[in-house]
């Protein structure tokens, strides 16, 4: 079985940057700690992919795209948007899902990097081993999350600033009560929505309900089996704000089955503006974001890193926008 990086990190008890700093004879850690790891290393026939040190001294003209799934309404204008950019350039895009954890392919290439730069969406690689892999010639953009560190370029969407927007929208719609559907807790996007929606009660003097709060993990069917289960306990909410719109659709389906009227009954807002957002009955109010140019704003920095390019902006936030439709 082949020995991998993290193995090699679990055994010398330290993180996989440091093992990583230690094989590239970085000056960020100590020499005893650099001794250790390499005699952990050499003890466990540990050998870094030397053939994907030698392609990278010429460039491979390819931008990768990592993430934890291919599934999601998101994905598909996000990677427009890269695409497009890349094909303008003369780069090829190669997209790999984290399936297989650390064997994985994805973890492969980021970690000998067999393409010239990644575009990270996925917390799977942690902050530090993002921190030890960028490199002038191998720069980082990442979606979703902050890691701060030379090379490491952050592209991010106003989820506050978007959830608040959401939330004042049903409070001014004469809603107090509002029930909020979030997503996983190690999700940068979830945290922030819920920054925004605590916030917007705080500024309108609402106390924050824990009982009005439904941790979910941004799937529709999720969502649809949490608001059932708060009907047939007869907790019917007045308003909802879904940190998703794939949440919300699964609030609509789940409404609609005990005929509650969306907006009548319960007012209804979600977040993203998927396609599928104009086409329910009724037309789901949510938030809209720049999603095709998010992933054209990625690459473009990837490609400008590349290029040389200096004073890049290593934070950037694309704003939001509440479509107001019919469920509000």
């Amino acid at each position: 079985m082949t020995v991998t990086i993290k193995d090699v990190a679990k055994k010398a008890n330290v993180s996989i940057a440091t093992v990583s700093y230690a094989m590239n004879g970085s000056t960020r850690i100590s020499e005893a700690t650099r001794k250790h790891v390499l005699s952990v290393a050499a003890e466990m026939n540990y050998v870094a992919n030397s053939n994907a040190k030698q392609l990278k001294q010429k460039k491979s003209n390819a931008i990768g795209l990592f993430f934890n799934s291919w599934f999601g309404p998101i994905y598909s204008e996000l990677v427009k948007g890269i695409e497009q950019v890349c094909h303008q350039h003369g780069y090829d895009l190669v997209a790999c899902s984290m399936y297989g954890n650390e064997n994985s392919t994805a973890h492969k290439y980021i970690r000998d990097r067999v393409v010239d730069g990644a575009i990270i969406l996925t917390n799977s690689f942690d902050d530090e081993f993002l921190k030890a892999i960028a490199k002038k010639d191998f720069p980082i953009a990442v979606l979703d999350r902050e890691v701060s560190g030379p090379h490491i370029y952050n592209i991010l969407i106003d989820n506050f600033g978007g959830a608040f927007a959401a939330t004042k929208a049903l409070i001014a719609s004469g809603c107090e009560e509002i029930y909020y559907f979030g997503g996983p807790n190690d999700s940068y996007d979830a945290q922030k929505r819920l920054d925004g929606y605590i916030s917007a009660l705080g500024y309108f003097k609402i106390a924050v309900n824990d009982d009005l709060l439904v941790e979910s993990d941004f799937t529709e069917k999720s969502a649809y089996a949490q608001m059932l289960e708060l009907l047939e306990k007869g907790k019917q909410p007045k308003a909802v704000f879904a940190a998703n719109d794939e949440m919300a659709i699964g609030i609509m389906r789940a409404a609609k089955e005990h005929g509650i009227n969306i907006p009548e009954d319960m007012k209804l807002v979600g977040f993203d503006d998927i396609h599928m957002a104009e086409l329910m009955i009724p037309r789901l109010t949510t938030i809209s974001h720049q999603k095709t140019g998010m992933g054209e704003l990625a690459a473009q920095t990837l490609i400008d890193a590349l290029s040389g390019e200096k004073d890049l902006e290593e934070l950037r936030i694309l704003p939001t926008k509440l479509i107001s439709r019919e469920t509000l």
